[in-house]
C-alpha cells in the first residue's frame, strides 16, 4: 500500500514530518532542514524543544548496520545498536537512504534502522520478537528511503542474499552490464508478510530520498552527507 502518511510541520522556516497516532504517540522524521550528524546536540535540542524534550530525555543510536535491538532502553546514547523497542522512553535513529521502520503494536513499538545489511540480517524479525505482541496487531510503517529506480547494485550485493527466499524477484537488470535496480522496500514488505504481519497493516511512504531533496541522501550527497533523524515519541 503506497500512501503519504507523514504530514509536514513547520517551525519558522524549517519543515519536518509527523504522524500522530490515536494514542497520542508520534512518529517524526526530520530531513534536509536539519542535520543530525553525530554529536550535533545543539541542533538536536533545538528540534526536540518543539516536543518539550531534550537530548537527555531520549534513547538514541547512530547507524552501525547491525541487527542489535535494545528492549526498554533508558535515555542515553547506545553504541553498536540499530533499533529500540519501547513502551515509555522516546527513541531516535538516523538514516541517509536506509529504511527507517516503525513497528507499532498495542503495548510496545519498535523503531529500527534497516539498511541493506540490516535487511540481510533481518533486524525487523529481531525487533518483532522482542516486542512480544500478537503479529496480527502490529502495524509497520516504512518511512522515506532510497527507491528502486535509484538503488543500483551489483552482483556482489545480490550474492549477499544468495538463497534468500524471494529476494531476486525484486531485482530488475539495469541497462549497465552487471548491474541491477533493487526494490528493498518491497522486499522488506514481502518478508514482513511472510513473518506474519498482515498486508493491510503495512504502510510505505512513497518518497525516494535520493531524488527528493527534502531529505538527506548518502548516495546523492557523497562523503559529506547529512543524516535524517527519526523519532518515536510516546
Amino acid at each position: 500500500m503506497l500512501c503519504n502518511f507523514l504530514k509536514p510541520i513547520k517551525i519558522k522556516d524549517k519543515t519536518f514530518y509527523e504522524k500522530e497516532f490515536s494514542d497520542s504517540s508520534r512518529l517524526v522524521m526530520a530531513g534536509m532542514d536539519f542535520n543530525f550528524r553525530k554529536y550535533n546536540l545543539k541542533n538536536t535540542n533545538k528540534f526536540l524543544k518543539f516536543y518539550e524534550l531534550t537530548d537527555k530525555d531520549i534513547a538514541k543510536t547512530y547507524q552501525k548496520h547491525t541487527k542489535n535491538v535494545v528492549l526498554n532502553p533508558h535515555p542515553g546514547e547506545y553504541y553498536n545498536v540499530d533499533g529500540f523497542v519501547t513502551s515509555s522512553t522516546p527513541i531516535m535513529i538516523v538514516t541517509a537512504d536506509c529504511i527507517p521502520l516503525l513497528l507499532k503494536g498495542k503495548k510496545r513499538a519498535a523503531l529500527v534502522h534497516a539498511g541493506w545489511r540490516g535487511v540481510q540480517k533481518r533486524i525487523y524479525f529481531e525487533a518483532i520478537n522482542k516486542m512480544n505482541e500478537d503479529k496480527k496487531d502490529i502495524k509497520a510503517y516504512l518511512l522515506p528511503s532510497i527507491s528502486k529506480s535509484s538503488f543500483q547494485v551489483g552482483e556482489d550485493f545480490m550474492d549477499e542474499f544468495k538463497g534468500r527466499y524471494g529476494f531476486r524477484n525484486f531485482a530488475t537488470k539495469d541497462k549497465v552490464e552487471g548491474k541491477y535496480l533493487y526494490d528493498l522496500k518491497s522486499f522488506v514488505k514481502f518478508e514482513l508478510i511472510n513473518f506474519g504481519i498482515k498486508p493491510e497493516n503495512i504502510f510505505i511512504e512513497d518518497i525516494d530520498t535520493y531524488c527528493d531533496t527534502r531529505f538527506h541522501s548518502y548516495r546523492r550527497e557523497g562523503k559529506d552527507y547529512g543524516l535524517n533523524a527519526i523519532f518515536y515519541i510516546v
